[in-house]
């Protein structure tokens, strides 16, 4: 058994997809608090506190904003819900789909307005970052790789140090390669908002198109993973 388990201990295709959903996200709450009046699109719970702040401040519009925020998430994430195919893999690449069409169609509209402050124009870029981002964490849990959701990461950290702790303690009596992989996309988090700050911060706002490259990374993934099993299911 502990040979098996070994054997099972190694990253595959399914990290490279939650890397790049990974990346896609941190860059996409890096745009959306910058260029988006100060919202979160995929981190509800910092978006929760900022929508308190915003109303305990008595500032509406940025309490407007986070709401906007909060819906787009929960209506991405009910729309990922409804995706049903036949098997696992192409309800995956479904609702991948879907992600890139609302992200495609922020890009789109990015190019052709920019980042506006107010108005109808930024509640509809807002709305299309988190509608995406709920369907991401839909995504993410179909994968349900170790606990890593791509959208929020204090659990996961939670869960690195934990494993750790326990480890120094049992000695090697238990795995760490869970933690490895947890931190692995915690830094790919880190990573992915770091860079896409500093190229907002030089004026290169084409950054803006870095969620939605991540996802056709990803998608390109998976069509490769479903080629892969339908090779090996015609033999």
């Amino acid at each position: 058994m502990a040979g098996n388990t070994q054997n099972l201990e190694h990253f595959d295709h399914r990290d490279l997809t939650l890397g790049l959903l990974t990346f896609a996200s941190s860059a996409t709450d890096v745009i959306a608090f910058l260029k988006l009046q100060e919202v979160f699109t995929s981190a509800m719970t910092g978006n929760t506190a900022l929508l308190g702040l915003a109303i305990g401040r008595g500032h509406v519009f940025a309490a407007i904003h986070s709401l906007i925020a909060l819906g787009g998430y929960i209506g991405g994430v009910a729309l990922g819900a409804l995706v049903h195919a036949r098997d696992k893999q192409r309800e995956l690449m479904l609702i991948l789909l879907a992600e890139a069409a609302f992200l495609g169609l922020f890009f789109v509209l990015w190019s052709q307005i920019g980042f506006p402050t107010e108005g109808i124009w930024l509640a509809i870029l807002i709305a299309c970052s988190a509608i995406g981002m709920g369907l991401q964490s839909v995504a993410a849990r179909k994968i349900n790789l170790d606990g890593i959701p791509t959208v929020v990461f204090t659990s996961t950290l939670t869960s690195i140090v934990m494993t750790l702790m326990h480890a120094s303690v049992r000695g090697g009596n238990i795995s760490i390669f869970n933690a490895k992989r947890q931190s692995l996309a915690f830094a790919i988090y880190a990573s992915g908002a770091a860079l896409t700050a500093a190229l907002l911060w030089q004026g290169f706002n084409a950054a803006t198109s870095i969620p939605l490259l991540a996802i056709f990374g990803a998608l390109a993934t998976q069509h490769r993973v479903s080629r892969t099993q339908g090779s090996s299911l015609a033999r």
